[in-house]
């Protein structure tokens, strides 16, 4: 065991496919109230903001993303489900609300890993993320994982990614508020 422990540990020096933990995600249940407390009380900045169709429905339904920068490129995000649960009943318990994103070296390591989940019948889902693959999957123990390709965004996207994190976010708030008034009618 112990020899099988010391070639562990030099290939994980050499080879790891892992360079960096991207962002951790979780559960929040206002998108604004976060925001609110991460940028203007932490002083950590709302960089992105993307408003996605949540894969968990079939029906149309958005999510909302959000992503605090930390440092060096490192970012803290938080997703708002309004399909899932309302507010008043928010509990950050699921696994997809409890996500770890793993930086990977390009596309072509993301697909290596899918190969080697999909040959162990684990069940994964692969997207696209801003030109990069992303692969997500959950451990033995709940934990939901992310792979991400190591394509950093260039200058540009980063600017406009900045610029419009604020419109994003309040477009998601309409809507958001829509969601709530729709679904509080009676069928």
């Amino acid at each position: 065991m112990r020899e099988n422990n010391a070639a562990g540990a030099e290939m994980t020096a050499a080879d790891n496919p892992f360079r960096q933990v991207h962002h951790h995600v979780y559960a929040c249940w206002d998108s604004e109230e976060t925001r609110h407390f991460y940028e203007d009380i932490l002083g950590m900045p709302l960089v992105a903001t993307a408003v996605l169709e949540d894969p968990l429905r079939k029906d149309g339904a958005l999510y909302c993303q959000t992503f605090f920068e930390i440092a060096r490129g490192n970012v803290l995000a938080f997703v708002e489900q309004t399909s899932l649960f309302h507010p008043k009943e928010f509990t950050a318990r699921s696994g997809l609300h409890r996500r770890v994103a793993l930086e990977v070296e390009g596309n072509a390591t993301v697909r290596q890993f899918k190969r080697k989940l999909d040959a162990a019948g684990v069940a994964n889902g692969l997207s696209h993320h801003r030109g990069s693959l992303c692969l997500r999957f959950n451990d033995p123990n709940g934990l939901t994982l992310e792979f991400m390709a190591n394509i950093p965004a260039s200058s540009e996207y980063q600017r406009a990614s900045r610029a419009s994190a604020h419109s994003d976010l309040r477009q998601w708030l309409h809507y958001r508020q829509n969601w709530w008034r729709n679904a509080a009618r009676p069928a």
